[in-house]
């Protein structure tokens, strides 16, 4: 039995549209993290004297939602772009039922 959605048609559940390789998936809870490795900069008696900042790559988790019990999920290496960034997948988990839908979790990184 399929499930009432509350929301529009073009986007039934979730908080975005993503295409990976191709495919389009409904991603929820889509999150990503930008973060800068500091080293610190210290005199010859330790004490802090400065800091240098180099940005990481971008890093981020979602869950994807299966259009159809056919649609396939994406593997690890598949690539999608969001907010002008592309990524790779790292991690995908089994495909598994939750809520009516067929999910996969996913991990990505920035692919720089």
């Amino acid at each position: 039995m399929p499930i009432p959605y509350t929301t529009t048609a073009s986007l039934p559940y979730g908080s975005r549209v993503v295409t990976v390789d191709s495919v389009g998936y409904i991603a929820n809870n889509f999150s990503t993290s930008h973060s800068l490795n500091v080293i610190e900069r210290t005199t010859e008696l330790g004490a802090p004297n400065g800091a240098v900042g180099i940005q990481q790559a971008r890093t981020g988790s979602a869950q994807l939602q299966l259009a159809t019990s056919t649609t396939t999920a994406p593997d690890v290496g598949d690539t999608f772009s969001a907010d002008s960034v592309t990524y790779f997948l790292t991690e995908v988990s089994r495909a598994e039922e939750a809520k009516g839908f067929k999910v996969v979790d996913i991990s990505f990184r920035e692919s720089v």
